[in-house]
């Protein structure tokens, strides 16, 4: 019973675990940890060290820039007006009809904007009606065309 007794007395004897204690043992052990490792160094591990933070020192800026200009022609390519609906365009997914790449489906007000007034989302809605209304007697004039050159071959 003794036993007992004492394991408990010696973990409750055990300072609280706070966070200055939490990293001062964490600064311990990375120190001991880095020196045990650096102790083991060979030159070829040095070189290789120096070497591969060397490098990345000198491309970051270059990569940086690379990177900066790629995001900044791509923010600036003008959305031409098939690509206006995409989901590249707009981050909403769009139903297509007939490859034309013109939204057909009426979306929530939502998302046309919150601080938009009534007239602006009449207008809106009025413009994608418009255009709803012109793919879809684009296609049926289309159509119509192709019939009649059916037409033409079957009557020859």
């Amino acid at each position: 019973m003794s036993d007992d007794s004492s394991t408990t007395a010696s973990s409750s004897d055990s300072p609280p675990l706070t966070l200055a204690l939490m990293f001062s043992r964490l600064s311990d052990r990375i120190n001991a940890n880095l020196s045990d490792t650096l102790a083991n160094f060979t030159r070829t591990d040095y070189i290789r060290l120096v070497a591969i933070v060397g490098g990345y020192l000198l491309l970051r800026p270059y990569l940086e820039k690379l990177g900066a200009k790629l995001q900044e022609r791509d923010h600036a390519r003008a959305i031409d007006e098939n690509e206006e609906s995409s989901m590249a365009a707009t981050g909403v997914k769009s139903r297509v009809i007939a490859g034309e790449g013109h939204d057909l489906e009426d979306s929530d007000d939502e998302s046309e904007g919150k601080g938009w007034g009534k007239k602006q989302r009449l207008r809106k809605r009025q413009e994608k009606a418009r255009k709803k209304k012109e793919i879809e007697d684009r296609i049926k004039k289309d159509e119509d065309e192709e019939d009649k050159e059916i037409q033409e071959f079957l009557h020859d």
